[in-house]
């Protein structure tokens, strides 16, 4: 995913055939040191260029680096995606919930596009994806890299490329690359504790709430290796309680049929919306071991195990779904992620006569069981279990690949890098319990385990590819003011067939402190394994908000999706232009200012759920009662994404100490070019039915907000120190199921105002070992602005929030942490 270098468009063949001699993944460069003595603008970074010296200052691509001290600021909850939603103005972090496997893996969106479209590097390597395909969110049907499956107490710093850099790193790198490194400190180490609380008023129920309890213990230290080699390596836990953010509910309007014991929980909180209860082991190491002069061993791996309960929606007392013996009270299903992820990469480095070679191999495996408690197979009556295992989810991707630089002298200095990699993948998925998909005896009620139900063996994948790929890439400083470059990439997929992709980039210094930059480039991102074979079914509103139902996801060469209009999934196909500018008019001072736009064909979108009266009928026909509505994975969309960045940095002596000051803007819109809606197979079972509706296309267009503003400060003296961040989400829209609301672009929905949110923590060096650091997030605990209450758009008044603002709906966080260094 991440990696810079050179944009190219179509580059000719005989450009291809010479350029492209060995390989594809970007290595780790010589691993970079911090510091506060540098500036944050002449630090050397391992993305956006091949280049050994090359800083963020000089590079032809816009790239953000984020020091320890800020990422252990922003860590305060522990999550990953939180803290680089809380640096990054064009990074947003959704929190979804109540969403079954969403409680568990969540990713990360750069400038507006989908998860699975930002490459995620760890040492300059490519992370794996998660094996769960997202199912619920703005972005159904990706496939993200679990950011917050890397250990958050590992992290040294990160780097964000923000421009595209396919023809560098590969598949995924369409709206840019997230790096981060690892700590390398040879000596010493550093131990902390943590203990914090969401502290609420929460108006829709005029309740004071203190929930989300966190504690984080996490441990690190370095051991020196030899004169220069390093291992340092470390362990964390972090355990999070659940937070409940639903409101009172109608149960008139609610429940399936309004029985006396469904109406009296009328006015109850009997749903649930907020995040997961949540228990994270983690481990890491990272080794450099130098073999002989010029030759060094490396290893680095990760490690995070994951436990995580999340809710389904209530089942009444008289609902359907429910046996009163079992239930007398109604129910509320909890669903249980249970993730084992693992990252190792080992490799070698050394330089011969001029060439530096980095050859490595690496393996990552995200493996997923997903399970229920509290529910029931309705269609067993008093017999059913109330706890089922639904499906586990095994993905798994082995890499080797080789890479070489070399500096040129041909009258001018050339920085040639080369490379190959190949990819080994495999997915696979197996079966729940019988019960949890099971038609049992009682045919008025629904089959199968509900909040599932569980995967038939018929259902079950398993799947394999490999992909081969070799890149070129080649920078040079024309002269004292002039830098170009270009690169080059060949893959092959053994499943998509072929791709060529390139960039070309350019950097003018006009002076010392002001330079242009561009770069244009193309990129190809194959549909991921993951979405070729993944299938679940999940409870979820219908097309107008007045009911639950049971929608199957499928993957488009099942043969039921086929009779829905399903055609084999084809790569997503993008071009990335940009073009900006950095001033520094002075040491202490920068600006830069990018603007880009990002044009996807063929963008792999989740279909609406295709039900209707017509399409229940025709699923019964076939013998599939235990469904109402069908959605698969298409190339449904070409869509353009503009924007804007604008980031400026301060820093000033005062009060005795250094004040570092930095406002970072992001201003980002997608438009819709075309949609691919045609289907004569859908058109046979129901011709009223699209495979796109206008509401979920609206919340493509409007999933992020139009502008993100970030304001920091950051004081540090001999003894304290202070950190202040004030943060704008810009406004939204979403669909709403009120059919009373303003009508845009076609469906009723409701536009939600901008949203400020305030973070502060303040340090205390308590001894020159012991720092004592206390703070909050969204400390005036702000919300979302309500979803408007009439005509049940809250659904009942137990949803009275609308989850896709990044603020999300937790409000303040307070917390502490006692940090020892050794």
């Amino acid at each position: 995913m991440p990696h810079h270098v050179l944009p190219h468009l179509p580059l000719r063949r005989n450009v291809l055939a010479s350029a492209l001699l060995l390989a594809a993944l970007p290595a780790a460069e010589a691993q970079t040191t911090t510091g506060d003595a540098a500036a944050a603008l002449d630090q050397v970074t391992i993305v956006g260029s091949r280049a050994r010296n090359r800083t963020v200052f000089d590079s032809a691509v816009p790239i953000d680096r984020f020091g320890a001290r800020e990422v252990e600021n922003a860590l305060s909850s522990g999550e990953v995606g939180a803290a680089l939603q809380a640096l990054a103005p064009s990074i947003n972090f959704p929190r979804i919930e109540s969403s079954g496997a969403s409680d568990s893996v969540r990713g990360v969106q750069l400038r507006g596009l989908a998860p699975d479209q930002v490459l995620v590097l760890i040492n300059g390597k490519r992370r794996h994806a998660s094996a769960v395909l997202d199912t619920e969110s703005s972005f159904a049907g990706t496939v993200p890299v679990d950011v917050n499956a890397i250990p958050p107490g590992a992290i040294d710093h990160i780097e964000i490329l923000r421009d595209g850099a396919g023809a560098q790193y590969g598949s995924d790198a369409v709206a840019g690359v997230i790096n981060i490194v690892l700590k390398q400190q040879r000596t010493g180490g550093t131990a902390s504790v943590s203990y914090g609380a969401n502290h609420t008023d929460f108006k829709p129920t005029n309740e004071k709430k203190t929930d989300g309890q966190t504690k984080i213990v996490n441990a690190d230290y370095g051991v020196p290796l030899g004169d220069a080699g390093f291992l340092r390596f470390g362990a964390e836990s972090r355990s999070r309680n659940p937070t409940q953010r639903a409101g009172y509910s109608d149960a008139g309007w609610t429940s399936w049929n309004a029985t006396p014991a469904d109406l009296a929980l009328d006015g109850k909180v009997v749903f649930k919306s907020g995040d997961a209860q949540q228990h994270n082991g983690y481990a890491f190491y990272n080794a450099l071991l130098p073999l002989a002069d010029g030759v060094d061993a490396y290893s680095f791996a990760t490690v995070n195990q994951r436990k995580s309960d999340g809710s389904a929606y209530f089942r009444y007392p008289g609902d359907p779904s429910n046996v009163l013996s079992l239930y007398p009270q109604g129910y509320r299903p909890v669903t249980h992620g249970d993730q084992s992820d693992v990252s190792v990469v080992a490799g070698v480095r050394l330089a011969s006569a001029g060439w530096n070679w980095d050859i490595s191999a690496r393996h990552g495996s995200n493996i997923f069981h997903y399970g229920v408690s509290d529910s029931a197979n309705a269609s067993l009556g008093a017999q059913s279990p109330t706890s089922f295992h639904l499906a586990t989810f095994d993905y798994r991707q082995n890499a080797l690949n080789a890479d070489v630089t070399r500096e040129l002298d041909l009258g001018v200095p050339v920085n040639l890098a080369l490379g190959a990699e190949y990819i080994r993948e495999t997915y696979t998925s197996t079966p729940g319990d019988a019960a949890s998909y099971a038609a049992g005896p009682f045919t008025d009620a629904p089959p199968g385990a509900q909040a599932g139900p569980g995967l038939r063996p018929q259902d079950a994948f398993d799947g394999s590819r490999n992909v081969r790929s070799v890149y070129a890439d080649i920078e040079s400083d024309i002269s004292k003011q002039l830098l170009l470059g270009a690169a080059a990439r060949y893959s092959d997929y053994s499943d998509f067939g072929s791709a060529s992709t390139g960039k070309l980039s350019a950097r003018y210094k006009f002076s010392e402190q002001f330079l242009l930059r561009g770069s244009v480039s193309n990129s190809f991102r194959a549909p991921a394994l993951v979405q070729t074979g993944f299938r679940f079914s999940t409870l979820n509103f219908n097309s107008d908000g007045s009911g639950l139902q049971t929608a199957s996801l499928l993957p488009a060469s099942d043969p039921l999706a086929r009779a829905f209009g399903a055609q084999a999934l084809k790569p997503e196909k993008s071009t990335n232009i940009s073009l900006g500018l950095a001033w520094r008019p002075q040491r202490n001072t920068s600006f830069t200012l990018d603007g880009y736009r990002i044009k996807i064909k063929d963008r792999i979108t989740r279909t609406s759920d295709l039900q209707s009266d017509a399409a229940t009928a025709y699923l019964a026909s076939i013998g599939r009662n235990d469904i109402q509505s069908v959605a698969y994975l298409a190339n449904l969309l070409d869509t353009t994404t503009s924007g804007l960045d604008v980031v400026l940095n301060h820093d000033l002596p005062f009060a005795g100490g250094k004040l570092d000051l930095n406002a970072a803007l992001n201003l980002n819109h997608t438009r819709i070019d075309q949609v691919h809606q045609s289907s004569a197979a859908l058109a046979r079972i129901d011709p009223t039915l699209t495979v796109l509706t206008d509401t979920s296309l609206f919340r493509i267009r409007n999933a992020s907000p139009r502008n993100k503003l970030v304001l920091s400060a950051d004081w540090q003296s001999a003894q304290w120190g202070l950190q202040a961040r004030a943060t704008r989400f810009g406004p939204l829209k979403d669909f709403s199921y009120d059919d009373t609301a303003e009508v845009i672009d076609g469906v009723h929905a409701q536009r939600f105002g901008a949203v400020w949110t305030l973070d502060l923590e303040a340090q205390y060096k308590i001894s020159k070992q012991l720092t004592l650091s206390a703070g909050g997030d969204n400390l005036l605990d702000r919300y979302p602005q309500r979803v408007r209450e009439t005509n049940n758009a809250t659904y009942g008044g137990a949803l009275p929030y609308n989850f896709i603002n990044p603020i999300g709906v937790n409000g303040a966080y307070f917390y502490g942490r006692l940090r020892y260094t050794f």
